[in-house]
């Protein structure tokens, strides 16, 4: 097995500038990898300026550079290490990288998505001591999110995990999971087809279809709404007897689990 030299892994690395690196006058850059088995992508790694320094490595019998990115195939084994974060590696058969250049407007696309995180849980990360006038605040935020949001998906889409990685594709589902009704019905089709494209996971197309159920007074499907927490009171459940079957379809743990990862939640706070 022939190994990557230490140049082919700076190569690598070079292909995925940061803003705040020496290549400052580098455009941003959306990078792609996926590493297939037997002709099927068994994993996916989106990366985007701004989210640190990340090496990776890749041991291959055969790799070649193309006008496209970069290819390597027979016992391919990828180790990545982000920032202040413990190696993975994964193993295939055949890894590709694709890097492309990102014009102004998609660069702020995404970071506004990656601001959007920190803006969604400013204050309700500590829900259970908010006052009114703190969620006043907490909803003046979450209405100029989805304002952006509806912007962003206006012009890309959905922006799901190929767009946005998995961090920011979760961002934007939590801007939509705190939004108003009306914005949840018009994109919950949105979010639909994206789960299926694999660009979300099916657990957000859960949560959204019953929060969108509850708000239109209906029972919800997967169990995933509360009338209350403190007391934890679970909302309306349709057909309960087959609800950690239908959990299990979105990839959400048993019921049980989840209560009990609620109350230990809602304890330590």
């Amino acid at each position: 097995m022939k190994r990557f030299t230490c140049c082919t892994a700076l190569l690598l690395l070079l292909c995925l500038p940061d803003p705040g690196s020496a290549a400052e006058t580098t455009k941003p850059r959306r990078t792609t990898i996926s590493l297939l088995a037997d002709g099927k992508e068994i994993a996916g790694l989106v990366l985007l300026p701004g989210q640190g320094q990340r090496q990776i490595n890749v041991d291959a019998i055969k790799q070649d550079w193309t006008a496209e990115g970069f290819r390597a195939s027979g016992h391919v084994q990828l180790t990545m290490m982000m920032e202040n974060a413990t190696p993975i590696t994964l193993y295939g058969d055949d890894l590709t990288l694709r890097s492309e250049e990102l014009d102004a407007d998609e660069a702020q696309a995404l970071e506004d998505l990656r601001a959007m995180g920190a803006l969604d849980q400013s204050i309700r990360a500590n829900a259970a001591h908010l006052d009114k006038e703190a969620w006043a605040s907490q909803e003046a935020i979450d209405k100029a999110n989805m304002t952006r949001l509806a912007s962003i998906i206006k012009r890309y889409g959905w922006p799901g995990m190929r767009f946005a990685g998995a961090a920011y594709a979760k961002n934007a589902f939590m801007v939509l999971q705190h939004a108003d009704s009306a914005s949840q019905r018009t994109y919950l089709p949105l979010l639909r087809k994206a789960v299926s494209r694999g660009e979300m996971p099916a657990s957000d197309r859960a949560m959204l279809e019953d929060r969108v159920l509850k708000s239109d007074g209906k029972a919800q499907l997967y169990g995933t709404q509360y009338e209350s927490v403190a007391p934890l009171k679970l909302y309306l459940v349709a057909d309960p007897a087959r609800l950690d079957e239908r959990r299990r379809t979105m990839g959400l743990p048993p019921l049980e689990v989840q209560l009990q990862q609620m109350e230990q939640m809602y304890e330590s706070n």
